[in-house]
C-alpha cells in the first residue's frame, strides 16, 4: 500500500474517531445537568479525580494495549515511584515478570471484558518488609466495548500470615497427635471414625485408611464396639469429659486401657462426635498383678517363718518336746503355738511336752487363756504338759480366773522342768 492511500486511510480513521468523541459529550451532556445548572440548585459536580486519589488501595489504569495512565495518590506512596516515571512509561504487557507470573495473560482476559483476580503474590517493600498483594484486573468498557482495565491492588498480608500461622498451628497438633504416646481417635454422632493415629493403627494391627469412615465393625469385637456405643453417647450428653477403664482383645491378648472421652462441638456448639484418648496401661496393670501375687506370696512365706519361729518345737528325748514362748503373746499366736504343738506331739509321739514361758514378761488374758487351752488340747492326746517359768504375776492371773489346773505340772524353772520329764519318762520306761 502507498503513502497517499495510509495518509487517507488515517485521515478517515481521525474522522471518525472524531465524530463519536463529539457523539459521547453530546449524550453526555444531554445526560448531565449543565455546570450552571447544578450551580443554581446548589448542587456541586462529583470531584471524581478527588475520589480517584483518595482510595485506600492502589489504582492503576491501563489502556487495553497495557500501558500505564493513571495512577492514584497511594500509588506513589506503597511502590515509592513517581507518577512521571510510571504513567505513559510502564506497560503490563511489555514487562517479563509479569509474563511470567501470569499477571499478562489476567489483563489480556480483562481486556476482553473478563474480571480477573490474580492470587496472591508476595512483593518486596522498599522499607524491607515483604507484602501479599492480590490484584484483581477489571475491564472499563461503553458500549463501543473496553476501553481500559482498572487494576485494583489490595494488601492481603494479613490473611496470609493468618492463614499461614493456621497451617503452622495445624501442622503442630498433626504432630502432637501422630507421635503422642497415646491412641487418639475421634468419631461423629453416628459412630463412624474421623480421626485415628498411629497408635490406633498399632493398636487394631490394619492401616487407619481400611477404617477411617467406618464404625469399626469387623476390625473390633462386637461386644467392645456396644460398649463404645454406649460411652460415646454418654460422652456427648455430658458436659465435662468422662474417664472409665477399658480392656480389649487383641492379637497379643487383653489390653487395658484408661480412657477419656468428651463431646466435640462446632461454633454453636452443636454436638458434631466423640473424641477419645486412650493410654495402654497393660504393662503397669500386669505388673501390679504380679506384684501383688509376690506380695501374697511373700506374706505366706512370712506366715509360715513366723510360725516356725514363734513356736520352735526342740525334742530334748524321746517322747519329750520342749516350747520355749518368746515375746508378746496374741490371740493368733496362741492358736499357732497350740497348733504346732498338737502337731508336734502327734508326729513325735510325745508323751511329755514342756510349755516354757520365762521369756514372756506379761500376764495379760491371752497368755493365760493361752497356757488353758494348750493344756487341755495336750492333754486330749493323751500326753502331759509340764509349765516352767511362772512368774508370779501369770500365777496370781491363773489363781484369778479360777482356771482348772488339774493335771497340769509347773516347775519354776526350765531345768526343773527338764528334770521332772526326764525322770517321768524314766518312770514310765520302768513301768512297762
Amino acid at each position: 500500500m502507498n503513502a497517499p492511500h495510509i495518509d487517507e486511510s488515517l485521515r478517515a480513521e481521525n474522522a471518525r474517531l472524531r465524530a463519536r468523541v463529539e457523539e459521547l459529550e453530546r449524550r453526555l451532556g444531554e445526560a448531565a445537568p449543565p455546570r450552571e445548572a447544578q450551580a443554581a440548585a446548589g448542587e456541586r459536580p462529583v470531584p471524581f479525580e478527588a475520589v480517584f486519589d483518595l482510595m485506600p488501595m492502589p489504582i492503576f489504569v491501563h489502556r487495553t494495549d497495557g500501558t500505564v495512565v493513571a495512577i492514584n495518590t497511594i500509588c506513589s506512596t506503597w511502590f515509592k515511584a513517581r507518577r512521571e516515571n510510571v504513567v505513559g512509561v510502564q506497560n503490563v504487557l511489555k514487562n517479563p515478570e509479569a509474563e511470567r507470573t501470569g499477571i499478562a495473560e489476567a489483563f489480556r482476559r480483562a481486556a476482553a471484558g473478563e474480571v480477573v483476580t490474580v492470587p496472591a503474590t508476595p512483593y518486596d517493600h522498599a522499607t524491607g518488609r515483604r507484602f501479599w498483594v492480590e490484584v484483581t484486573y477489571l475491564p472499563l468498557r461503553d458500549e463501543a466495548g473496553v476501553h481500559f482495565v482498572v487494576a485494583v491492588t489490595r494488601d492481603v498480608t494479613a490473611h496470609k500470615e493468618a492463614e499461614a500461622q493456621q497451617r503452622r498451628s495445624a501442622a503442630l497438633l498433626e504432630s502432637i497427635i501422630e507421635n503422642a504416646p497415646l491412641l487418639i481417635y475421634a468419631v461423629d454422632t453416628e459412630g463412624r471414625y474421623t480421626v485415628a493415629n498411629r497408635r490406633v493403627e498399632e493398636g487394631v494391627g490394619r492401616p487407619r485408611s481400611e477404617f477411617l469412615g467406618g464404625d469399626g465393625r469387623g476390625f473390633v469385637p462386637d461386644e467392645a464396639l456396644e460398649r463404645f456405643a454406649a460411652q460415646n453417647r454418654e460422652a456427648q450428653a455430658s458436659s465435662v469429659p468422662i474417664t472409665m477403664e477399658d480392656r480389649l482383645e487383641g492379637p497379643d491378648g487383653t489390653r487395658v486401657y484408661i480412657t477419656t472421652k468428651f463431646a466435640l462441638r462446632d461454633e454453636d456448639g452443636k454436638v458434631t462426635g466423640v473424641c477419645g484418648i486412650s493410654a495402654d496401661i497393660t504393662e503397669r496393670v500386669r505388673a501390679e498383678e504380679e506384684n501383688l501375687r509376690l506380695q501374697e506370696q511373700m506374706f505366706r512365706i512370712r506366715e509360715e517363718t513366723l510360725r516356725s519361729i514363734s513356736t520352735p518345737l526342740l525334742p530334748i528325748a524321746a517322747g519329750v518336746l520342749v516350747v520355749p514362748l518368746v515375746g508378746k503373746m496374741t490371740r493368733e499366736r496362741a492358736d499357732l503355738v497350740i497348733e504346732a504343738l498338737l502337731h508336734g506331739i502327734s508326729d513325735q509321739q510325745a508323751r511329755i511336752a514342756i510349755l516354757d514361758v520365762t521369756g514372756m514378761p506379761e500376764a495379760g488374758a491371752e497368755v493365760t487363756d493361752a497356757l488353758i487351752r494348750a493344756a487341755r488340747s495336750v492333754r486330749l492326746l493323751g500326753a502331759e504338759i509340764v509349765i516352767t517359768g511362772v512368774r508370779p504375776s501369770v500365777a496370781q492371773a491363773l489363781v484369778q480366773l479360777e482356771a482348772d489346773l488339774g493335771g497340769i505340772v509347773t516347775r519354776g524353772t526350765l531345768e526343773r522342768g527338764v528334770a521332772y520329764a526326764l525322770s517321768s519318762r524314766s518312770r514310765q520306761v520302768a513301768a512297762r
